[in-house]
Parts: C-alpha cells; sequence; structure tokens
C-alpha cells in the first residue's frame, strides 16, 4: 500500500539555531542543504506516486538524518542555542482525517524531537514505498508464461528485496515508537503535543510497523510459493492432489496465521487511536494520540489485510487435513475460508488494486481480483474433498467452534530489522563527541507490552521560511495507492 509520507515546510536554520563559536556555520548550512533536499524529494513524490523515485526520497531523508543527528548532540553540549524554547517545525500531515481537512494542512510541531519523529516517519513511509513499486514492477510473474526459469530467479530475488526493505522500515518505525516519541513526550509534555497528527502517536507508529512486518511476511510466502505456482498454472487446475514440490500447506498455515496477528495488532492499535480521538474531542486524553482519526483508506487496509489473511490459514489448514485423508476437518475449515473470503467478495473491486494485479493480461483478459482467485481455488479444493468424503471416508465435519480450538499458533517467516541510529555529521566542538542525553530515557512502556513485535529481532515559535502557497497540492484523506501485495498468490 502507497502511503503518502508528512512533508516539512521551508526552514531556516540559522534562524532557529544560534551558534555563538561560530563553530558550525557551515555545519548549519550543510544541514539546511540537506533537509532542503529531502523536502523536493518528498514533493517530487507527490506528483505522481505511483511512478514516483521513492528510492531516491528515501536516499534523500537518510542523508539528512546525521545532520538532523548531529544538531540535536550540538543542542545538548550547548554548541548550538535555541532561539526560543521550543523551536518549531511545520510539516504536512499524510494520514491523519482531521488534519488533512482543515484549509493548512501544515500542523506546527515543537521541539527538534518533532523534526526527528517527522523525518524519520517519512524516511520508513518511503521504504514501504519502496517495497510497494519494486512488487508492482513484477505483475504476476508467478503464472506468466514467458518467464524463464532464469526470470523466475531474478524475480524473486526482487520480492526478496522488497521485503527486506519493508524489514527495515518496521524497524525505524518501531524505533520511533519505543525510542523517539517517548523522549519527544518527556521533553514538551503531552499538553504541548495536542495538535500533532495522529501518526506521530505511539499507536499508529506501532501499528504501521506490524502492518510492514505483515506485507514483508506475506512476500515471504508468496516466495515460498512462486516455483510451485508456476507449475501448477502450467501443468493443472487448482485442487488436489498437491504437486511434490508444493509447500506444506501446514507451514503456509501458520505463515498466514502469524500475517493474521499482525494485521489484527495493526488494526487495535488504530482503533484505540480512533477511541482516543473520540474522547479527546471533550478533552481528555487529546495529547497521548494527537488530533484526527487515522485514514479510512488505512483503517479498511488493515481490516480487509486481516480477514483474507484469517481465510487464507483456514484454507490451509483445510488442504493440510485432506491432504492427510482427514476430510471432515478438510471440509470444515474450507467452509470457514469460504466464509470469510465471502465477507471480503463485496470488496473485491477495491481489492483488484493490488500492486500489479490487474495490469497483467492473458488473451486479452484482465486478471480475476484476488479474492475472486482465492474463492475458485478455496472451492476447488472443496468440490474435490468432499467427493471423496461422499464417496470414501464418510468423516462428520466438525463445527466452526471445535476446529478454532484446533488452531495452531502462527510462525514469522521474517522479523523486522532494528534502526541504527546514523553517526552524526558533525559533532560538539567542546567535546568532540556527542554528549549524554539530557532527556532520560522512556520508561519501560508496559501499556504498550501487549502491542510489542514478538520473536527474534523485534527489536513563541521561530518563524518558518518560505511561503506557503501552492504546498496544498492535493486534498482528501486517501491513500495514494491501494493494496500493497502485488499479485500475490497464496
Amino acid at each position: 500500500m502507497l502511503l503518502p509520507p508528512p512533508l516539512p515546510a521551508p526552514v531556516a536554520l540559522a534562524q532557529l539555531l544560534a551558534d555563538p563559536s561560530s563553530s558550525h556555520t557551515h555545519d548549519l548550512t550543510h544541514a539546511e542543504a540537506a533537509r532542503a533536499r529531502t523536502r523536493t524529494a518528498l514533493k517530487a513524490t507527490r506528483n505522481d506516486p505511483q511512478a514516483a523515485d521513492w528510492a531516491g526520497a528515501a536516499r534523500a531523508v537518510a542523508e539528512y538524518l546525521p545532520h538532523l543527528y548531529a544538531i540535536l548532540a550540538c543542542v545538548e553540549a550547548d554548541d548550538l542555542l535555541l532561539r526560543t524554547d521550543p523551536v518549531f517545525f511545520a510539516w504536512r500531515a499524510s494520514l491523519s482525517s482531521q488534519a488533512l481537512k482543515k484549509a493548512s494542512k501544515r500542523v506546527l510541531l515543537p521541539s527538534l524531537h518533532a523534526e526527528l519523529t517527522a523525518t524519520l516517519l517519512s524516511y520508513a513511509l518511503c521504504l514501504a514505498n519502496q517495497a510497494s513499486s519494486l512488487v508492482t514492477s513484477l505483475g504476476s510473474y508467478e503464472i506468466a508464461s514467458s518467464v524463464t526459469t532464469t526470470g523466475l530467479k531474478g524475480h524473486d530475488e526482487t520480492v526478496n528485496q522488497a521485503a527486506d526493505t519493508l524489514c527495515r522500515a518496521s524497524g525505524v518505525l518501531m524505533h520511533l515508537a519505543e525510542v523517539i516519541i517517548p523522549r519527544w513526550e518527556a521533553a514538551v509534555g503531552l499538553d504541548a503535543l495536542r495538535a500533532r497528527p495522529v501518526e506521530m502517536s505511539r499507536e499508529v507508529t506501532t501499528a504501521l510497523a506490524k502492518m510492514c512486518l505483515a506485507d514483508a511476511n506475506l512476500l515471504a510466502i508468496r516466495r515460498l510459493l512462486s516455483r510451485s505456482l508456476q507449475v501448477a498454472h502450467s501443468t493443472t487446475t487448482p485442487g488436489p492432489p498437491l504437486p511434490p514440490s508444493h509447500p506444506s500447506p501446514a507451514l503456509l498455515a501458520k505463515l498466514h496465521l502469524q500475517v493474521f496477528t499482525l494485521y489484527d495488532e495493526a488494526r487495535a492499535a488504530a482503533k484505540t487511536v480512533s477511541s482516543s480521538s473520540s474522547s479527546s474531542s471533550s478533552g481528555a486524553g487529546a495529547g497521548a494520540t494527537g488530533s484526527g482519526d487515522l485514514s479510512p483508506a488505512l483503517r479498511r487496509y488493515l481490516s480487509d489485510g486481516r480477514t483474507l489473511a484469517l481465510a487464507l490459514s483456514y484454507k490451509w489448514l483445510g488442504v493440510d487435513a485432506g491432504e492427510r485423508g482427514e476430510t471432515g476437518d478438510a471440509l470444515g475449515f474450507l467452509g470457514m475460508a469460504g466464509a470469510e473470503l465471502e465477507a471480503l467478495a463485496g470488496k473485491d473491486k477495491g481489492l483488484r488494486a493490488l500492486k500489479g494485479f490487474g495490469k497483467a493480461r492473458v488473451g486479452g483478459k484482465a486478471r480475476k481480483g484476488k479474492v475472486g482467485e482465492e474463492v475458485e481455488s478455496t472451492e476447488a479444493f472443496r468440490n474435490a474433498y468432499r467427493r471423496v468424503n461422499d464417496s470414501v471416508h464418510f468423516h462428520p465435519v466438525p463445527s466452526p467452534q471445535t476446529l478454532q480450538s484446533r488452531l495452531p499458533s502462527g510462525r514469522a517467516a521474517l522479523a523486522l530489522k532494528p534502526f541504527p541510529p546514523p553517526s552524526p555529521a558533525f559533532r560538539p566542538r567542546s567535546t568532540g563527541a556527542p554528549p549524554p542525553s539530557r532527556i532520560p530515557p522512556p520508561p519501560p512502556t508496559a501499556a504498550f507490552a501487549a502491542m510489542a513485535l514478538g520473536g527474534p529481532g523485534a527489536g513563541g515559535a521561530a518563524a518558518v521560511g518560505g511561503d506557503s502557497s501552492g504546498e496544498e497540492d492535493e486534498g482528501g484523506d486517501e491513500a495514494l495507492g491501494s493494496y500493497f501485495g502485488a499479485g500475490q498468490y497464496f
């Protein structure tokens, strides 16, 4: 899913920071130039998100981050002084529905920690969009007859690269939720953050981290299935028996259950923000999650992804039971999968926008939507196992409640990649090294323990320069693109 990153307003750092020793004049000039390049790259992605250079935008933001970390270190060492305390930076919100409905989309955010939060959020979303663009370029390569074995291997490597990029994005977002945003809140207090967009809250950055990791795990599943799918689509129709080269259906079910868990936790965090936003209209808890609500397009993406992952886990549990001769259990699980897919059938038009899906054509006909593909496949397995059960086994079909109690635990294919902060581009002249932070590290966030990622590796305002005219390029709160999992076949 393409998500628009926040966009910074132009700013003159020399007007925000005083340099008593005049030892950082060139450093501030270089930092301001790096920030201007970041702004230009991010602004360019708004013109045509589908064709945007997301890798270039991510690179530009990454080049600015060492300068920003250096400025924070120098301010803490009193090498640089704030002309006003706090300083304010203006950023345009991208995922907050309330902020997007305002006449001016820019939000003034206090403190250098706000600048770091918004910059890291932009970096993570650019990485996620870069992965989406990589997958979009592939189309439905697994079932394309023109793709050779060498070509299939190259496309699989691209899928691996996209999944790795999503794991990096997830690590940046979790670093925001667990380290940067708590420090920002400790520095200025929650009351000063009532106007911040919801995407700069702990809850939403945690939700985005889990969403990116879920998308990465979906790509790992796609990579696992690619070779067997090419064989199946060239030689057989959907249904049993599975070819010998097919991955274990029990493993596929566990992988999809982990994806379901990640989407479910992300959705729960997003719903927490929505509830907090409703209650904050009376003034309660307004600073904790910021203003506005998460965009409807993103909330629907999490909800639909959760439902589809659950349906596919049921499907593969049914196939696993059927392949072992337990046709009663197979029919029960496949019936549950069909019910979940039926719940999505009305949204099939929206799900057709899965990246790359619907673009490739075979025989002049557009490909069916993802949900339609899965409905057809599930029904094929169900009919085959029903015939066997009605003529050979005569097993009873357990109730959904009974089968629910037999669900295995999910299994992660990939974990997030922890974000290592870059080395500062320059250092305080007084010490020659960044000083320890004056802001104590955030206390253990027990309230967020339930949302923590499991598994290994889960690791008076100064003037803002520039004219705001022409900055309100596009309106509305719709996502720049639709679903991320381009042409994924499960």
